[in-house]
């Protein structure tokens, strides 16, 4: 007897670091896996500090990183969330994990800048190196537009300045 093995459904892969151009990239990404017909998968990175000066015995990075990714996905998606939805914690540099989560999906979303950015730079390095070697299609969100159609927790993801921007 021959064993089907299923076909994992096609992904979009949304980098998320709690900044309210990762938000607006969530909301887009919850658009484009419905629109497509993918899963959705939330990606957060962390690395350890360059220094360790200041910081607690009993920081748990990797439980920090996991809590605002959901904090996040409940503050975008609220009630609309996908059954499907799965929320990634990898290690090490932001693009590197992005890079690596992304491959085999069929889109790779981010903001045009996260945490850390310059607010002169159109364009961060994170979004920028992740366009530029990424194995599958990459979409960048610039600016303040949501996707078409109500916003997923029926509200407009803050911009930055606003009250629960980050």
């Amino acid at each position: 007897m021959t064993q089907t093995v299923p076909t994992p459904a096609p992904r979009i892969v949304v980098g998320v670091d709690g900044s309210s151009s990762s938000k607006r990239a969530l909301a887009w990404g919850l658009f484009m896996a419905r629109t497509t017909g993918s899963a959705l998968e939330a990606v957060t990175a962390w690395q350890n500090p360059t220094s360790w000066t200041g910081v607690a015995d009993d920081w748990d990075p990797v439980a920090e990183a996991r809590a605002m990714l959901t904090a996040c996905c409940a503050e975008v998606l609220g009630d609309d969330q996908p059954s499907d939805l799965r929320l990634t914690v990898l290690e090490g540099p932001a693009t590197a994990a992005l890079l690596s989560a992304g491959t085999g999906a069929r889109m790779l979303i981010l903001g045009s800048r996260g945490h850390g950015g310059f607010a002169g730079l159109l364009l961060g390095s994170v979004s920028a190196a992740c366009a530029e070697h990424a194995a599958c299609p990459t979409l960048i969100i610039h600016g303040d537009d949501l996707p078409p159609g109500p916003t997923p927790a029926g509200r407009p993801t803050p911009k930055p300045g606003e009250e629960g921007a980050r």
